[in-house]
């Protein structure tokens, strides 16, 4: 049993145009991923791994090293112990960049919805340097449902119209995406070479927030009304803090954790 994906590519990009108008230079902060102007912005902390794949927040981290969470700490720093004398480390793996895991994109999703007109027309971009299928034509693959042990119907790949793999990309500095469009919940569908992947860059057709994942960065960043921003702070699902659009975000950026 098997069904089409809901989202679907397409190859007229302009509904993007005013995302590449906003964002910023390439490594210019959270304001080069998002678009400036929202109210507010987020971080999403992606969690670590613990040896039996159970999430490990920054935060268990940061108890563990003696070090600090903040807006712009980066893992590596937070995960340095500030002393010799340290038990186990709680963590096995560190956060796997350019995706957020499905549980927290599930529950980032469920508070975007309750934050937009247009939960059922969203739009998705997709890093195209994933590589293509193996007929050329594909640059991003899909995810079978899971489901409490019974049998799921498996989601077959978006049918790509003549032209579309090979017409317009998105085009941001040092990033180029597929553009598909769907509805909100569709997010999680996404994967590349079998494993699940979040999109690196959607919104609603209303524009009332973006949220971006880098391939390169292991958090994912937002933009969007102080409301939302409220939400997914006070969210327990997930890990987030409050951040400024011109804050930095590569690895070198956390000035209190050296």
């Amino acid at each position: 049993m098997a069904r089409r994906s809901r989202l679907r590519p397409v190859g007229e990009v302009a509904a993007a145009d005013w995302v590449v108008a906003g964002v910023g230079p390439f490594g210019s902060g959270v304001g080069g991923l998002v678009p400036r102007g929202f109210e507010a912005y987020a971080r999403i902390l992606h969690p670590a791994s613990a040896a039996d794949g159970s999430p490990v927040t920054w935060a268990q981290v940061a108890a563990w090293a003696g070090r600090t969470v903040h807006p712009r700490a980066q893992f590596r720093a937070l995960a340095t112990p500030a002393s010799d004398v340290r038990p186990p480390r709680p963590w096995d793996e560190e956060p796997e960049p350019g995706t957020l895991p499905p549980v927290a994109l599930a529950a980032l999703c469920d508070v975007l919805g309750r934050h937009t007109a247009s939960g059922d027309r969203c739009r998705f971009c997709v890093w195209d340097g994933y590589g293509p299928a193996a007929d050329g034509r594909a640059t991003v693959s899909f995810t079978p449902e899971e489901g409490n042990g019974r049998p799921e119907p498996v989601l077959l790949p978006p049918e790509f119209p003549a032209g579309v793999a090979d017409g317009p990309r998105v085009e941001l500095p040092n990033r180029s995406y597929v553009l598909l469009e769907g509805p909100l919940d569709a997010a999680g569908e996404l994967g590349v070479s079998l494993f699940p992947q979040s999109p690196n860059l959607f919104w609603p057709d209303d524009r009332a927030w973006c949220v971006a994942t880098d391939t390169d960065l292991d958090s994912t960043y937002l933009g969007g009304s102080a409301a939302l921003v409220t939400d997914v702070l006070a969210d327990e699902r997930l890990e987030a803090v409050r951040v400024e659009v011109t804050d930095p975000v590569w690895a070198d950026s956390d000035e209190v954790n050296r």
